[in-house]
């Protein structure tokens, strides 16, 4: 009886909360991170390579923060992900597209080239909105729900952009070497939000856990 119990708990058990599918997410990021700045190199994209570089130390040391529960430090860098996924749209968006008028390349492209520099844009602007507002749940001094639920609802619709992003890019008549390198790009950002919000999954579960802990603890307080 108490195996099916525990079946049935860890059928209704959000995937985020499993340390397997953390562990498969840091890995793949690792991987196509490392694959992406192998094509950096190759065509001598030195400040990409050194984005792509901070984004993985970053990402895997909040991991393995988190999974040696430093609280504080995982935190920190979970907002240190954040900047770099932010710096690097912020490159692309302001400083390739629009200050070397690279967006010119794209809107010739046709409609998959307008698609692309649409995604781009509101890429960026989201991933304003999930920094500011993990600032705000993370080190706030009461947590806010109305602040929780718009980060939801910015990380899905980010992932939704990624998805347009990558069809867009599949499509423009770039080198292939270009074209892989913004696809795994894409894939270790998808696969970094992924990280993001199981982390972020994780300590809402501790936050509850402990909250019920202090609660019995009370009540036994209460009764005696």
């Amino acid at each position: 009886m108490a195996k099916e119990n525990d079946t049935n708990v860890s059928r209704r058990e959000s995937i985020f909360l499993n340390e397997h599918f953390m562990v498969a997410t840091c890995i793949f990021i690792v991987l196509t991170g490392v694959a992406s700045m192998v094509l950096c190199l190759k065509d001598q994209y030195p400040l990409a390579v050194f984005e792509i570089l901070t984004k993985l130390v970053t990402a895997v040391a909040m991991y393995l923060a988190f999974r040696f529960f430093k609280w504080d430090v995982a935190k920190g860098l979970m907002g240190g992900v954040l900047f770099c996924m932010m710096y690097q749209e912020a490159h692309l968006v302001l400083d390739q597209l629009w200050g070397e008028q690279d967006f010119d390349i794209y809107l010739v492209a046709g409609v998959q080239g307008s698609l692309y520099l649409a995604s781009a844009g509101m890429a960026f602007l989201m991933t304003i909105i999930i920094t500011i507002n993990h600032f705000f749940i993370n080190y706030a001094s009461h947590g806010n729900p109305k602040d929780v639920i718009l980060n939801r609802i910015a990380i899905v619709f980010k992932f939704g952009v990624y998805l347009l992003l990558f069809a867009a890019n599949s499509r423009l008549d770039f080198p292939a070497s270009i074209l892989w390198m913004n696809a795994l790009q894409y894939l270790t950002d998808i696969a970094l939000l992924l990280l993001l919000v199981s982390v972020e999954s994780q300590f809402d579960s501790f936050k509850l856990l402990r909250q019920e802990l202090l609660q019995q603890k009370r009540e036994g307080r209460k009764k005696s």
